[in-house]
Protein backbone atom coordinates (compact mmCIF):
# COMPACT_ATOMS: atom_id res chain seq x y z
CA UNK A 1 0.00 0.00 0.00
CA UNK A 2 2.55 2.57 0.63
CA UNK A 3 3.62 4.49 -2.02
CA UNK A 4 6.21 7.32 -1.64
CA UNK A 5 5.10 9.55 -4.63
CA UNK A 6 1.35 9.99 -3.10
CA UNK A 7 1.19 13.68 -2.11
CA UNK A 8 -0.77 14.83 0.88
CA UNK A 9 -3.97 15.02 -0.62
CA UNK A 10 -3.47 11.71 -2.18
CA UNK A 11 -2.76 10.30 1.59
CA UNK A 12 -5.68 12.39 3.03
CA UNK A 13 -8.28 11.24 0.54
CA UNK A 14 -7.59 7.10 1.82
CA UNK A 15 -9.32 5.60 4.37
CA UNK A 16 -7.61 5.38 7.99
CA UNK A 17 -7.56 1.79 8.03
CA UNK A 18 -5.16 2.35 4.75
CA UNK A 19 -3.11 5.56 6.34
CA UNK A 20 -2.81 2.85 9.46
CA UNK A 21 -0.96 0.19 6.70
CA UNK A 22 0.52 2.10 4.90
CA UNK A 23 2.31 3.72 7.62
CA UNK A 24 3.46 0.74 9.29
CA UNK A 25 4.76 -0.32 5.67
CA UNK A 26 6.64 2.97 5.00
CA UNK A 27 10.07 1.59 6.54
CA UNK A 28 10.02 5.47 8.63
CA UNK A 29 10.27 5.40 12.24
CA UNK A 30 8.02 8.24 12.55
CA UNK A 31 5.51 7.19 10.17
CA UNK A 32 5.45 3.39 11.98
CA UNK A 33 4.81 5.37 15.41
CA UNK A 34 2.29 7.55 14.01
CA UNK A 35 0.34 4.85 12.27
CA UNK A 36 0.39 3.02 15.60
CA UNK A 37 -1.02 5.36 17.53
CA UNK A 38 -3.67 6.43 15.09
CA UNK A 39 -4.64 2.41 15.15
CA UNK A 40 -4.45 3.35 18.86
CA UNK A 41 -7.18 6.27 18.51
CA UNK A 42 -9.12 4.77 15.30
CA UNK A 43 -12.14 3.51 17.62
CA UNK A 44 -12.10 6.19 20.21
CA UNK A 45 -15.02 7.70 19.09
CA UNK A 46 -16.69 3.70 19.78
CA UNK A 47 -15.29 4.12 23.20
CA UNK A 48 -16.53 7.62 24.22
CA UNK A 49 -19.85 6.17 23.15
CA UNK A 50 -19.73 3.27 25.12
CA UNK A 51 -18.88 5.28 28.31
CA UNK A 52 -21.35 7.62 27.75
CA UNK A 53 -24.06 5.19 27.60
CA UNK A 54 -22.98 3.58 30.55
CA UNK A 55 -22.47 6.59 32.28
CA UNK A 56 -26.47 7.65 31.64
CA UNK A 57 -27.22 3.72 33.03
CA UNK A 58 -25.63 4.49 36.11
CA UNK A 59 -26.94 8.15 36.65
CA UNK A 60 -30.89 6.16 36.16
CA UNK A 61 -29.93 3.58 37.99
CA UNK A 62 -28.47 6.59 41.15
CA UNK A 63 -31.63 8.26 40.42
CA UNK A 64 -33.92 4.89 41.10
CA UNK A 65 -31.91 4.27 44.26
CA UNK A 66 -32.59 7.88 45.57
CA UNK A 67 -35.82 7.40 44.56
CA UNK A 68 -36.52 4.10 46.85
CA UNK A 69 -34.18 5.32 49.30
CA UNK A 70 -36.84 8.47 49.76
CA UNK A 71 -39.72 6.07 49.75
CA UNK A 72 -38.55 4.07 52.58
CA UNK A 73 -37.10 7.15 54.91
CA UNK A 74 -40.68 8.55 54.31
CA UNK A 75 -42.36 5.17 55.28
CA UNK A 76 -39.98 5.05 58.58
CA UNK A 77 -40.94 8.91 59.41
CA UNK A 78 -44.74 7.54 59.05
CA UNK A 79 -44.32 4.32 61.11
CA UNK A 80 -42.39 6.55 64.00
CA UNK A 81 -45.35 8.69 63.83
CA UNK A 82 -48.16 5.86 64.16
CA UNK A 83 -46.07 4.88 67.24
CA UNK A 84 -46.65 8.07 69.05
Amino acid sequence: MFNPSYDRTEWRSRYTDELIAAAKESGHELAIALGERLEDLEDADDQLRDVIAERDDLDRQVTRLLTELNDLHDALKGAGTEAD
